[in-house]
């Protein structure tokens, strides 16, 4: 007999039975898988929802910085925009905790107070700038007439020493 036609022998990387199935990749753990250790969920459960707290945290933090913006005085017409947002977000993060959707009530309640202590600032402010304006809406006239017609640097002083004596409180 010849060696070409002589039997192989039989080594370990031969399969002479099936090889048992051993998993490419460990399992792993996602987060919306159950426990380890858990049971199964039934084929129909849907996986539990998490509760969307974005909303209450946004209307804290519009409150926040609408409360900054009314107090800074200059910022109170931003503080007036801004504090309305935040008012209707937070009522809105509010009625999503009160349907189980959301837990952060506290956090849409005080962005609610923030944001409404700010929008009342705001009016207030510009209620009262307003009422000075049309108070002195003659002096106003008077200094731009007179900033016109003013020649050099002496003229410009003489006309906002006027105008910082004509304007009432």
């Amino acid at each position: 007999m010849s060696d070409d036609h002589a039997p192989e022998p039989t080594s370990p990387t031969t399969p002479t039975s099936p090889a048992p199935a051993t998993p490419t990749t460990p399992p792993t753990r996602s987060s919306r898988s159950a426990p380890v250790g858990a049971p199964p969920a039934p084929a129909g459960a849907t996986p539990a929802v998490r509760p969307r707290n974005g909303l209450g945290v946004t209307a804290l933090v519009i409150g926040v910085a609408s409360l900054v913006a009314a107090f800074s005085f200059t910022l109170f017409p931003l503080a007036l925009v801004t504090g309305l947002i935040g008012t209707i977000i937070g009522i809105v993060a509010l009625t999503r905790t009160s349907a189980g959707r959301a837990t952060n009530s506290g956090q849409a309640v005080a962005g609610i107070i923030c944001s409404g202590l700010a929008l009342i600032l705001a009016i207030v402010f510009t209620v009262r700038v307003g009422t000075w304006v049309a108070r002195n809406t003659d002096v106003f006239a008077r200094f731009d007439k007179c900033i016109a017609q003013a020649g050099d640097r002496t003229d410009v002083s003489t006309c906002i020493a006027r105008f910082a004596q004509d304007v009432r409180p």
